[in-house]
């Protein structure tokens, strides 16, 4: 144990006093939520000007019809091939073909004779944006040529917005929200995800460059190859920690900081307004931030996160391991990374699906089998599961990760100190096999 301990130490120490690990460490929670404000900005940005787009209308119905945002339209009077050279000489985002349509057939729903002309591919956002302004356009001229009063139409028009509860075994009733479990859902399988790539890689890396530079047959002349491997495991797994910890913390501190002004920004505001408006700003907006947190089990979650995140990085940390210690070189590791990344894939796939119905037969099994557990657990947790499925995750899990060190050390004992031998899978299982 003290050497185990030992290699941890050093494991540790060298990796937390690198600069890199502090940028990474200070920068990242920074960085990070900036570059998602900055993908949703340019995303949802129209830029400093509109789109042009031509409009061909063979039919009389669309004339200064179109109104959509982010594109201003102009409308031509030619025939289409005129229309076609002139979109090729300009410089327009597209041209809308109208032909001449029938509209008195009554039994017919559907039109398929609109076209779009463009020199590139539009988005699928855009072409949405054009149907529904034909659409829009063609509902109003047939409700027109029915005689139907619009305003009796519009007004059989219903909007509804379900509520949603969960229902405790005492009966009381508790708010829930489908799309704030979602968000944090997949945020926190993917965030089990990437650090099982990140760390994984890490110790990988370690001990590929401990075998090539040979200071391994040193290492091992004072330490057991079991021992080595745990140290490394354990040592890199409590710099990850700490790196997560000093996340929560710093993100915490943003969060109640970034709070706290925008009450402050409240109150100066408030100073402007009637007195009944505020007394209640900084209070809806408070009981708006903790309504929504009541809705999923907090601190369950961030429990539950900090063990799946040791689980996976135990289970799959010891393969990077073995796998490190069969190769001798970041290139001969390549064939053996597929059946690990492929369980991990398969967790992050199947989250669109976990998502869409957390309490299914494919979302419980897979938050069941320890190589996907950790990330489709995650994703199910803020949506409510039963006590039995969570605690026989975590005992599979930790039967998982114990299996997994028990194989990779039989590995890692051998193949720490072979080298220039063409490793294969048959090599691999006979290292498993062999007595030493």
């Amino acid at each position: 144990m003290k050497q185990i301990f030992l290699v941890l130490k050093r494991e540790y120490s060298t990796r937390v006093k690198k600069k890199s690990f502090l940028l990474a460490t200070i920068l990242i929670p920074l960085i990070f939520p900036a570059v998602i404000f900055g993908i949703v900005y340019l995303g949802t940005s129209d830029g400093d000007s509109s789109k042009e787009v031509y409009v061909l209308d063979e039919s009389g119905y669309f004339q200064d019809s179109f109104s959509n945002a982010g594109y201003t339209y102009t409308y031509l009077t030619s025939n289409l091939e005129d229309a076609k050279a002139k979109l090729q000489e300009d410089d327009v985002y597209g041209l809308i073909h109208i032909p001449e349509i029938d509209l008195d057939d009554a039994s017919k729903t559907r039109y398929s004779e609109f076209s779009f002309y463009s020199e590139t591919n539009p988005g699928n956002q855009a072409m949405k944006n054009f149907e529904s302004e034909i659409k829009r356009e063609l509902e109003a001229v047939k409700l027109d040529r029915s005689g139907l009063d619009p305003a009796v139409i519009n007004s059989l028009k219903v909007s509804v917005s379900l509520n949603s509860f969960n229902l405790s075994e005492s009966g009381e009733a508790k708010e829930s929200n489908t799309n704030l479990s979602s968000a944090v859902g997949y945020v926190f399988g993917f965030l089990i995800y990437m650090f099982i790539f990140i760390y994984g890689s890490q110790i990988m890396q370690s001990v590929l460059d401990e075998k090539t530079s040979r200071i391994v047959e040193v290492i091992v002349s004072s330490v057991r190859p079991f021992q080595l491997m745990m140290g490394k495991v354990l040592g890199v797994g409590a710099v990850g920690v700490t790196q997560l910890l000093i996340w929560i913390v710093l993100m915490f501190t943003l969060f109640s900081v970034g709070i706290t002004a925008l009450g402050g920004g409240m109150e100066t505001m408030a100073g402007q307004m009637p007195a009944e408006v505020d007394m209640t700003q900084n209070q809806e907006i408070a009981a708006n931030i903790q309504g929504m947190l009541d809705t999923i089990p907090v601190a369950q979650i961030v429990v539950s996160f900090l063990f799946y995140f040791l689980g996976a990085y135990f289970l799959y940390g010891a393969l990077y391991a073995a796998i490190g210690s069969a190769v001798d070189s970041i290139q001969d590791a390549q064939q053996f990374m597929l059946p690990i990344m492929l369980p991990i894939i398969v967790g992050i796939v199947s989250l669109t699906f976990v998502l869409q119905d957390p309490h299914s037969p494919m979302a419980v099994t897979l938050s069941m089998i320890p190589f996907t557990s950790p990330i489709v657990m995650m994703a199910r947790l803020p949506f409510g599961v039963p006590t039995w499925q969570l605690l026989l995750s975590m005992v599979l899990l930790v039967l998982g990760f114990i299996g997994t060190i028990w194989m990779a050390g039989r590995i890692y004992r051998v193949g720490i100190l072979m080298y220039g031998a063409k490793v294969n899978w048959k090599t691999i299982a006979k290292w498993f096999t062999m007595k030493v």
